[in-house]
Protein backbone atom coordinates (compact mmCIF):
# COMPACT_ATOMS: atom_id res chain seq x y z
CA UNK A 1 0.00 0.00 0.00
CA UNK A 2 1.29 3.46 -0.93
CA UNK A 3 1.34 6.56 1.25
CA UNK A 4 -1.95 8.49 1.49
CA UNK A 5 -0.63 11.85 0.34
CA UNK A 6 -3.97 13.53 -0.29
CA UNK A 7 -5.16 13.57 3.34
CA UNK A 8 -5.94 17.04 4.73
CA UNK A 9 -8.01 16.22 7.82
CA UNK A 10 -8.37 13.13 10.02
CA UNK A 11 -11.34 12.54 12.33
CA UNK A 12 -10.63 10.23 15.28
CA UNK A 13 -13.11 8.66 17.69
CA UNK A 14 -11.96 8.55 21.33
CA UNK A 15 -13.15 5.50 23.30
CA UNK A 16 -11.87 2.25 21.84
CA UNK A 17 -10.00 4.14 19.11
CA UNK A 18 -7.72 6.93 20.31
CA UNK A 19 -7.51 5.60 23.88
CA UNK A 20 -6.55 2.15 25.10
CA UNK A 21 -8.63 -0.08 27.38
CA UNK A 22 -7.51 2.00 30.37
CA UNK A 23 -8.94 5.15 28.71
CA UNK A 24 -5.38 6.46 28.24
CA UNK A 25 -3.82 8.36 25.35
CA UNK A 26 -0.42 6.66 25.11
CA UNK A 27 2.82 8.58 24.66
CA UNK A 28 3.37 6.85 21.32
CA UNK A 29 -0.01 7.96 20.01
CA UNK A 30 0.40 11.58 21.16
CA UNK A 31 3.87 11.78 19.61
CA UNK A 32 2.70 10.48 16.25
CA UNK A 33 -0.33 12.78 16.21
CA UNK A 34 1.93 15.78 16.96
CA UNK A 35 4.04 14.89 13.92
CA UNK A 36 0.96 14.61 11.69
CA UNK A 37 -0.31 18.02 12.85
CA UNK A 38 3.14 19.54 12.29
CA UNK A 39 2.92 18.22 8.74
CA UNK A 40 -0.10 20.49 8.21
CA UNK A 41 -2.82 17.84 8.53
CA UNK A 42 -5.65 18.57 10.98
CA UNK A 43 -6.55 15.84 13.47
CA UNK A 44 -10.02 16.40 14.89
CA UNK A 45 -11.37 14.27 17.75
CA UNK A 46 -14.94 13.22 17.00
CA UNK A 47 -16.71 11.76 20.02
CA UNK A 48 -20.00 10.93 21.64
CA UNK A 49 -18.57 12.39 24.83
CA UNK A 50 -19.11 15.91 26.18
CA UNK A 51 -17.31 18.99 24.91
CA UNK A 52 -15.25 19.20 28.12
CA UNK A 53 -14.08 15.58 27.98
CA UNK A 54 -13.28 15.73 24.27
CA UNK A 55 -11.24 18.89 24.79
CA UNK A 56 -9.16 17.24 27.53
CA UNK A 57 -8.36 14.23 25.35
CA UNK A 58 -7.58 16.46 22.38
CA UNK A 59 -4.98 18.37 24.36
CA UNK A 60 -3.45 15.15 25.71
CA UNK A 61 -3.23 13.75 22.18
CA UNK A 62 -1.61 16.88 20.69
CA UNK A 63 -4.50 17.03 18.22
CA UNK A 64 -5.96 20.11 16.52
CA UNK A 65 -7.99 22.62 18.54
CA UNK A 66 -11.22 21.95 16.67
CA UNK A 67 -13.27 19.14 18.24
CA UNK A 68 -16.58 17.43 17.47
CA UNK A 69 -18.48 16.34 20.58
CA UNK A 70 -21.84 14.96 21.78
CA UNK A 71 -22.15 12.66 18.76
CA UNK A 72 -21.79 15.51 16.29
CA UNK A 73 -24.02 18.09 17.95
CA UNK A 74 -21.21 20.62 18.32
CA UNK A 75 -18.03 21.66 16.52
CA UNK A 76 -15.92 23.83 18.82
CA UNK A 77 -12.48 25.44 18.66
CA UNK A 78 -11.10 25.58 22.20
CA UNK A 79 -8.25 27.93 21.35
CA UNK A 80 -10.47 30.62 19.84
CA UNK A 81 -13.54 29.75 21.97
CA UNK A 82 -15.60 29.59 18.76
CA UNK A 83 -18.65 27.41 18.23
CA UNK A 84 -18.30 26.54 14.55
CA UNK A 85 -21.51 24.49 14.39
CA UNK A 86 -24.24 23.41 16.79
CA UNK A 87 -27.45 21.40 16.76
CA UNK A 88 -29.22 21.51 20.11
CA UNK A 89 -32.17 19.68 21.64
CA UNK A 90 -35.37 21.71 21.82
CA UNK A 91 -36.20 22.88 25.35
CA UNK A 92 -39.86 21.93 24.89
CA UNK A 93 -38.88 18.39 23.96
CA UNK A 94 -36.28 18.24 26.71
CA UNK A 95 -38.76 19.28 29.40
CA UNK A 96 -41.13 16.41 28.55
CA UNK A 97 -38.34 13.86 28.45
CA UNK A 98 -36.82 15.03 31.73
CA UNK A 99 -40.21 14.80 33.44
CA UNK A 100 -40.71 11.29 32.11
CA UNK A 101 -37.26 10.06 33.22
CA UNK A 102 -37.68 11.60 36.67
CA UNK A 103 -41.09 9.95 37.02
CA UNK A 104 -39.40 6.59 36.40
CA UNK A 105 -36.61 7.47 38.88
CA UNK A 106 -33.90 6.86 36.29
CA UNK A 107 -30.73 8.87 35.80
CA UNK A 108 -29.83 11.37 33.10
CA UNK A 109 -27.02 13.75 32.11
CA UNK A 110 -27.34 16.91 30.02
CA UNK A 111 -24.24 17.83 28.01
CA UNK A 112 -23.84 21.59 27.61
CA UNK A 113 -20.83 23.32 26.10
CA UNK A 114 -19.13 24.21 29.39
CA UNK A 115 -20.85 22.06 32.01
CA UNK A 116 -22.81 18.84 32.59
CA UNK A 117 -26.00 18.56 34.60
CA UNK A 118 -27.39 15.41 36.17
CA UNK A 119 -30.58 14.55 38.04
CA UNK A 120 -30.74 13.14 41.56
CA UNK A 121 -31.13 9.57 40.31
CA UNK A 122 -27.82 9.64 38.46
CA UNK A 123 -25.77 6.50 39.14
CA UNK A 124 -22.34 7.57 38.01
CA UNK A 125 -19.99 9.77 40.02
CA UNK A 126 -20.32 13.44 39.17
CA UNK A 127 -17.23 15.19 37.82
CA UNK A 128 -15.89 18.38 39.44
CA UNK A 129 -17.99 21.25 38.13
CA UNK A 130 -21.01 19.08 37.29
CA UNK A 131 -24.32 20.13 38.86
CA UNK A 132 -27.55 18.47 39.91
CA UNK A 133 -30.53 19.98 38.10
CA UNK A 134 -33.98 20.27 39.66
CA UNK A 135 -35.91 22.01 36.88
CA UNK A 136 -35.41 23.27 33.34
CA UNK A 137 -35.37 26.91 34.42
CA UNK A 138 -31.83 26.39 35.71
CA UNK A 139 -30.59 25.94 32.13
CA UNK A 140 -32.82 28.48 30.43
CA UNK A 141 -29.79 30.18 28.87
CA UNK A 142 -27.83 26.99 28.17
CA UNK A 143 -27.68 25.03 24.93
CA UNK A 144 -28.16 21.30 25.54
CA UNK A 145 -26.34 19.22 22.95
CA UNK A 146 -26.99 15.74 24.26
CA UNK A 147 -29.05 13.81 26.78
CA UNK A 148 -27.60 10.63 28.28
CA UNK A 149 -30.09 8.30 29.96
CA UNK A 150 -28.84 5.54 32.27
CA UNK A 151 -30.30 2.75 34.38
CA UNK A 152 -29.19 -0.42 36.16
CA UNK A 153 -32.02 -2.49 34.65
CA UNK A 154 -32.03 -4.07 31.18
CA UNK A 155 -35.83 -3.98 31.02
CA UNK A 156 -36.00 -0.33 32.10
CA UNK A 157 -33.42 0.51 29.43
CA UNK A 158 -35.72 -1.12 26.89
CA UNK A 159 -38.57 1.04 28.20
CA UNK A 160 -36.45 4.21 27.88
CA UNK A 161 -35.41 3.28 24.34
CA UNK A 162 -38.99 2.69 23.26
CA UNK A 163 -40.02 6.03 24.75
CA UNK A 164 -37.32 7.93 22.86
CA UNK A 165 -38.07 6.09 19.60
CA UNK A 166 -41.64 7.39 19.80
CA UNK A 167 -40.38 11.00 19.72
CA UNK A 168 -39.89 12.13 16.13
CA UNK A 169 -37.53 14.97 17.16
CA UNK A 170 -34.99 12.75 18.90
CA UNK A 171 -32.51 10.09 17.84
CA UNK A 172 -30.57 7.46 19.80
CA UNK A 173 -27.01 7.71 18.50
CA UNK A 174 -25.21 5.37 20.89
CA UNK A 175 -26.10 2.57 23.26
CA UNK A 176 -24.08 0.66 25.85
CA UNK A 177 -22.49 -2.48 24.45
CA UNK A 178 -23.85 -4.51 27.34
CA UNK A 179 -27.38 -3.73 26.18
CA UNK A 180 -26.60 -4.29 22.48
CA UNK A 181 -25.10 -7.68 23.37
CA UNK A 182 -28.14 -8.66 25.42
CA UNK A 183 -26.30 -8.91 28.74
CA UNK A 184 -29.12 -8.71 31.26
CA UNK A 185 -27.07 -8.87 34.46
CA UNK A 186 -24.93 -5.74 34.01
CA UNK A 187 -25.09 -2.93 36.57
CA UNK A 188 -25.08 -0.04 34.09
CA UNK A 189 -26.82 0.65 30.77
CA UNK A 190 -27.00 3.94 28.88
CA UNK A 191 -28.14 5.60 25.66
CA UNK A 192 -27.00 8.85 24.03
CA UNK A 193 -29.96 10.92 22.82
CA UNK A 194 -29.63 13.82 20.40
CA UNK A 195 -31.70 15.99 18.11
CA UNK A 196 -32.81 14.02 15.04
CA UNK A 197 -30.47 16.01 12.76
CA UNK A 198 -27.35 15.28 14.81
CA UNK A 199 -24.72 12.69 13.92
CA UNK A 200 -20.95 12.49 13.68
CA UNK A 201 -21.35 12.23 9.92
CA UNK A 202 -23.41 15.41 9.62
CA UNK A 203 -20.91 17.30 11.78
CA UNK A 204 -18.06 16.12 9.58
CA UNK A 205 -19.93 17.41 6.53
CA UNK A 206 -20.32 20.76 8.26
CA UNK A 207 -16.61 20.80 9.12
CA UNK A 208 -15.53 19.92 5.57
CA UNK A 209 -17.76 22.68 4.19
CA UNK A 210 -16.52 25.26 6.73
CA UNK A 211 -12.86 24.51 6.00
CA UNK A 212 -13.28 23.84 2.26
CA UNK A 213 -12.02 20.25 2.37
CA UNK A 214 -13.19 17.61 -0.12
CA UNK A 215 -14.66 14.36 1.20
CA UNK A 216 -11.94 12.44 -0.68
CA UNK A 217 -9.28 14.25 1.38
CA UNK A 218 -10.84 13.30 4.74
CA UNK A 219 -9.90 10.21 6.76
CA UNK A 220 -11.55 8.78 9.86
CA UNK A 221 -10.84 6.16 12.53
CA UNK A 222 -13.58 4.36 14.48
CA UNK A 223 -14.47 1.21 16.37
CA UNK A 224 -18.19 1.21 17.16
CA UNK A 225 -21.57 1.31 15.44
CA UNK A 226 -22.04 5.03 16.19
CA UNK A 227 -19.02 5.67 13.95
CA UNK A 228 -20.90 4.46 10.86
CA UNK A 229 -22.01 7.96 9.91
CA UNK A 230 -18.37 9.10 10.13
CA UNK A 231 -17.50 6.45 7.57
CA UNK A 232 -20.25 7.68 5.26
CA UNK A 233 -18.83 11.23 5.30
CA UNK A 234 -15.13 10.48 4.75
CA UNK A 235 -13.26 9.28 1.69
CA UNK A 236 -10.79 7.12 3.64
CA UNK A 237 -12.23 4.88 6.36
CA UNK A 238 -10.10 3.02 8.91
CA UNK A 239 -11.57 0.55 11.40
CA UNK A 240 -9.71 -0.45 14.54
CA UNK A 241 -8.69 -4.06 15.02
CA UNK A 242 -11.09 -4.17 17.98
CA UNK A 243 -14.01 -2.77 15.94
CA UNK A 244 -17.17 -4.78 15.42
CA UNK A 245 -17.50 -6.77 12.21
CA UNK A 246 -20.19 -4.47 10.80
CA UNK A 247 -17.88 -1.45 10.91
CA UNK A 248 -14.91 -3.43 9.58
CA UNK A 249 -17.01 -4.40 6.57
CA UNK A 250 -17.52 -0.71 5.76
CA UNK A 251 -13.83 0.18 6.16
CA UNK A 252 -11.20 0.68 3.48
CA UNK A 253 -8.51 -0.42 5.94
CA UNK A 254 -8.31 -2.22 9.28
CA UNK A 255 -5.49 -1.25 11.61
CA UNK A 256 -4.24 -2.72 14.90
CA UNK A 257 -6.37 -2.60 18.06
CA UNK A 258 -6.56 0.38 20.41
CA UNK A 259 -4.36 -1.49 22.89
CA UNK A 260 -1.73 -1.84 20.16
CA UNK A 261 -1.71 1.89 19.28
CA UNK A 262 -3.63 1.19 16.08
CA UNK A 263 -4.12 4.87 15.22
CA UNK A 264 -0.41 5.65 15.67
CA UNK A 265 0.60 2.56 13.69
CA UNK A 266 -1.55 3.46 10.70
CA UNK A 267 -0.58 7.14 10.70
CA UNK A 268 3.13 6.31 10.95
CA UNK A 269 2.97 3.82 8.11
CA UNK A 270 0.67 5.52 5.63
CA UNK A 271 0.50 9.26 6.43
CA UNK A 272 3.89 10.36 7.79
Amino acid sequence: MQKLNNVKVIFVDIDGTLTNSKKEVTLKTSEVIAKVVQKGISIVLCSGRSNQYTQIKSRLANASSQIISSNGSQIYDYLTDEVIYKNIISKDVLKKVMEYINSKEEGFILNCSDIRYGNKYLMRKMNPGDKIIKNLNEIENKDVYQLVIETNSYDKMTEMINYIKNNSELEILNCSRAYINGLRNESHYYIDVNDIKSSKGNAIKEYLNAFNVAKEDAMCFGDHINDTSMFNSCGIKVAMGNANDELKAKADYVTLTNDEDGVAYFLSKYVL
